[in-house]
């Protein structure tokens, strides 16, 4: 049916002040102007018939019921206070999307509310505003289609003006409309009250004795203050989107919980607050463990029929004693939560300032519980709407929400802090947390410490087993949304800004174009693929790797960086992301110059300012010989380690694929971490340790600004390769640094007259090993120059010692340097005058062979036709030098040295003389060589 509402603007209440959650909300994101977190959302599913015409009546109409959900913030006098503003156009149209033609619909509309979730509201539209009708909506609603009679009523709210209770209000009363327009039956009024109940009952609230008196409890009950604990062993700012897994139990396992609890005379709301309590504290050692529960604070007449924010932070304690029973805790469990709601309406943010004044931030401490005993099931008129939490508001730690369904079933989600968790360690803890809570309740008299304990070693690297429930496929999917493929995109929990990495900060610094610079590898790939398992294979790694969704944005000289929704990601949707080209029957030659021109093509191709990061090219040789795959990346968002991993899971993924798997990445371990490893750098640049490491960079920049060499886009392009025999360490860094110092001898055209200085890009450390992006570490070296000799004459010994010893010295492999330029700003200032130009050294590791019949690194000669103008940054020094590592089976390593000379200094025949002067010298080296210094970096 269609909308038929008046189109007359509801009038707009009188301003009232902000309650105290609003206000709390407003100080964070004021600080944070940038901050998305306080976004929340979910989606309703509806399966079945709907009027969608009706559907958007209901909703504008509930949305108008609620006129204070629109409002502007005013400061007069330095007070804060909501003034509502009447919608325009007054008639609200309820926004239609469809998802159904995607790989997987669900997952597809997910992804549009996430980079909705992602987008901070504009408050210099908000606070004060010069048009107060411009203001930014705060909250909305989206109709995704998802398939034939298959829809998600999607909506997205800010937590300054509702809070989960609210939105519950508003779910139930847009069902309760529809319903009624459906069947022509009258609407009942509003059940709503306005924003100023709430406000004029905290008002009163604290400015009356019951206020003094409930603090005094609080401080009474918490007067021998238990030391906080945290999962993660500390807090760190919470990001804009939090990591989720959501772990679904059973109807069979649900009703094992509910057994337990009706015993013991609680709810399955006691029952997770004691065994999360139970769980943290066998997991960290503590004695106590104190949560940080969720509260709705509507005590007062009225409140619980307010849309808006009421919502309260208040600390659980639940001592866990070591013969303490399961059934013992839920008893401390029930008593902690009869407590908190006799006196839930002081302001947990009073308390901390109260109680744990040393502690960062302004909440009570200990993993956030969320306890939410809304209904999960609507009525639509006699369609099913079941209600999926996606976002719930910052998390600094980690945060567990728990529901219940009608059948029995319990759904907990667990959402976490990607500074201190990936996917993996997430998913250790919530399947440990819910297999917790099932055998808990099973035999709910053991001494639940040592329950707890054993669980956990006898069930490694199998969270749940023996609980059906538990750890099952899909069980860590984003939103647990229906028909989502495990393990495929709730992958893509990470979207929305990312901080500039240091290789990012590294190109920015460069000043030159940067749109074309590539890394690139050829692959050897079976006979008769197919394109299209082979581009699902594709689309699965973007999904699965936020650095093949990264979109590079430059104003005015700024850059930052967004982390794209695979919806919108170019490496997902974008057909042009894999060509195939036709090579049977060309001869070598003729293969090499199509990789050759491929390879120009793909590279042309990039954008980084639409996240188009990624192009393949699979050159099919027939059904009877192997082919090739050229995979070309964005320095932005590639490095070996990104190579070898993307490789592997490329050969796995096409062969799941192939075989129709549509679940082809449920086997892989989790991937992603780009924003937690973002948070870790940025972290450790402020660390006293890497700090501490100042003195030995300061001391290098005041060595002098360095030569100033005239920069050329081209140069001489040579390949040696040198042999490696097997050892326990090889210091390749060390030996081809002593070669250079020694080629530079006697060279002025090689060091500024202060020594050889180099500039070294080393791979990522052993961290991360499942992260995709371009995470190696930069750094500078100013080496004495052998005065001693030149390569070719003389003992290299003394100079291979001496390099050793100098690169030992380096602090942490020199993987500080990079933080302190770029991530601290107050180092930064100190290290502006570092050299800038210089030689640059690179090693990387060639990519080995996947292990899955087929797939491997393509012959090393082939991979001269990659070498093709632009991947690179112009050549600002005199040489650039890349040296590519890869194992050999007997234990040695293969080394092809790529050298780049400076056609502005060097000939090519001189070029070429120098280089093999410089190959020799480090095979000079290798027979009976000196030993290195101990602590000396191995590659």
């Amino acid at each position: 049916m269609p909308p038929t509402r008046t189109p007359l603007a509801p009038a707009a209440p009188p301003a009232v002040d902000l309650t105290a959650a609003q206000a709390h909300v407003l100080a964070g994101q004021t600080a944070a102007p940038s901050y998305a977190g306080y976004n929340v959302g979910q989606y309703i599913e509806l399966v079945g018939p709907l009027d969608d015409g009706a559907l958007e009546e209901a909703v504008g109409r509930t949305l108008d019921e609620a006129p204070w959900l629109r409002f502007s913030v005013t400061s007069a006098g330095g007070r804060f206070r909501q003034a509502p503003v009447p919608a325009r156009p007054p008639v609200r149209r309820l926004p239609r999307l469809d998802t159904s033609g995607a790989a997987d619909p669900v997952a597809a509309a997910v992804d549009l509310v996430r980079g909705q979730l992602a987008c901070p509201p504009r408050l210099e539209l908000l606070i004060d505003p010069v048009r107060p009708d411009a203001v930014p909506d705060l909250a909305g609603a989206v109709l995704v289609t998802t398939g034939p009679r298959h829809h998600l009523l999607v909506q997205y709210f800010h937590q300054l003006v509702v809070d989960g209770y609210g939105v519950a209000l508003l779910s139930r009363r847009i069902a309760e409309r529809y319903t009624a327009l459906v069947g022509g039956a009258p609407v009942a009024p509003s059940p709503f009250a306005p924003v100023s109940v709430l406000a004029d009952a905290e008002r009163a609230y604290t400015a009356s004795a019951a206020h003094a008196a409930d603090l005094a409890a609080w401080q009474e009950r918490y007067a021998d203050l238990p030391d906080p604990v945290w999962p993660a062993g500390r807090t760190a700012p919470a990001g804009d989107t939090a990591l989720r897994r959501t772990v679904p139990l059973d109807p069979a396992d649900g009703a094992v919980v509910a057994a337990a609890a009706r015993a013991a005379g609680v709810t399955w709301g006691e029952a997770v607050v004691a065994a999360t309590a139970a769980h943290l504290a066998d997991r960290t050692g503590a004695r106590e463990a104190t949560l940080a529960l969720f509260a709705t604070a509507r005590t007062a007449p009225g409140t619980l029929r307010v849309p808006g924010t009421a919502l309260n932070v208040l600390p659980v304690r639940v001592p866990v004693g070591a013969g303490d029973t399961f059934r013992t805790l839920l008893g401390r469990a029930a008593a902690e939560l009869t407590f908190l709601r006799g006196h839930q309406r002081v302001r947990g943010e009073e308390l901390a300032r109260n109680l744990w004044p040393a502690l960062p931030g302004t909440r009570v401490p200990g993993p956030l519980v969320n306890l939410r005993p809304f209904e999960s099931e609507l009525d639509f008129a006699g369609t099913r709407g079941h209600v999926v939490s996606l976002a719930s508001g910052p998390v600094d730690d980690l945060s567990v929400s728990a529901s219940s369904h009608p059948d029995g079933r319990l759904r907990l989600d667990f959402d976490a802090n990607p500074a201190l968790y990936d996917a993996a360690s997430l998913a250790r803890y919530a399947d440990g947390c819910a297999a917790a809570l099932v055998a808990l309740a099973r035999e709910p008299d053991r001494a639940a410490r040592a329950l707890v304990r054993g669980l956990a070693a006898g069930t490694a690297g199998h969270p749940g087993a023996g609980s059906p429930g538990i750890g099952r496929p899909g069980g860590g999917r984003p939103g647990g949304g229906p028909g989502r493929r495990p393990g495929g995109p709730e992958h893509d929990t990470e979207t929305g800004a990312l901080p500039l990495l240091p290789s990012a900060h590294r190109l920015r610094a460069a000043h030159a174009a940067v749109e074309r610079l590539h890394e690139s590898v050829l692959l050897r790939v079976p006979a008769g693929l197919r394109a299209a398992p082979l581009r699902q294979a594709l689309a699965a790694l973007a999904r699965r790797h936020p650095a093949l969704r990264l979109a590079l944005r430059r104003t005015e000289g700024i850059w930052t960086q967004e982390i794209r929704p695979a919806v919108s990601a170019p490496a997902v949707t974008d057909p042009g992301t894999l060509r195939r080209i036709g090579v049977a029957g060309r001869t070598g030659a003729e293969r090499d110059g199509l990789v050759s021109d491929a390879a120009r093509a793909a590279a042309a191709a990039l954008d980084p300012g639409t996240a188009t990061v990624l192009r393949a090219v699979w050159f099919d040789a027939g059904p009877r010989e192997p082919g090739r795959l050229l995979l070309l990346g964005h320095q932005l968002s590639v490095d070996d380690v990104t190579w070898q991993l993307l490789g592997d899971e490329l050969s796995a993924l096409y062969g799941e694929f192939a075989h129709g798997e549509h679940g082809a990445d449920e086997g892989l371990p989790p991937a992603g971490g780009l924003a937690a490893w973002a948070a870790r750098l940025t972290s450790e640049a402020q660390s006293t340790a890497r700090i501490s490491e100042l003195p030995h960079w300061s001391a290098l920049a005041a060595g002098g600004a360095g030569r100033a060499w005239a920069a050329t886009e081209g140069g001489h392009r040579l390949v040696t390769a040198l042999t490696l025999p097997p050892c326990d360490g090889h210091p390749l860094d060390a030996l081809l640094l002593t070669a250079l110092t020694r080629l530079a001898a006697g060279r002025p055209r090689l060091h500024d007259g202060t020594g050889l200085l180099v500039d070294l890009e080393l791979p990522r450390p052993g961290a991360a090993p499942r992260t995709a992006g371009r995470l190696t570490s930069a750094h500078l070296v100013r080496l004495p120059l052998d005065t001693a000799g030149r390569a070719g004459s003389g003992d290299p010994g003394p100079t291979y010692r001496r390099v050793a010893r100098d690169l030992a010295a380096v602090p942490d492999h020199g993987q500080g340097l990079d933080q302190l330029r770029h991530l601290n700003p107050q180092t930064a200032a100190r290290l502006s005058n570092l050299p800038g130009c210089a030689i640059r050294y690179r090693r990387r590791t060639v990519p080995r062979a996947a292990g899955t019949d087929g797939w491997g690194p393509a012959p090393a000669p082939e991979w001269r036709a990659l070498d093709v103008p632009g991947a690179s940054l112009p050549l600002a020094g005199p040489l650039e030098l890349v040296a590519d590592t890869e194992a050999l089976p007997d234990g040695g390593t293969s080394v092809t040295l790529r050298w780049r000379w400076s056609d502005l200094l060097f000939g090519p025949a001189e070029a070429r003389r120098l280089a093999e002067e410089a190959t020799q010298t480090v095979r000079a080296l290798l027979p009976g060589r000196p030993e290195p210094a101990r602590d000396h970096p191995s590659p």
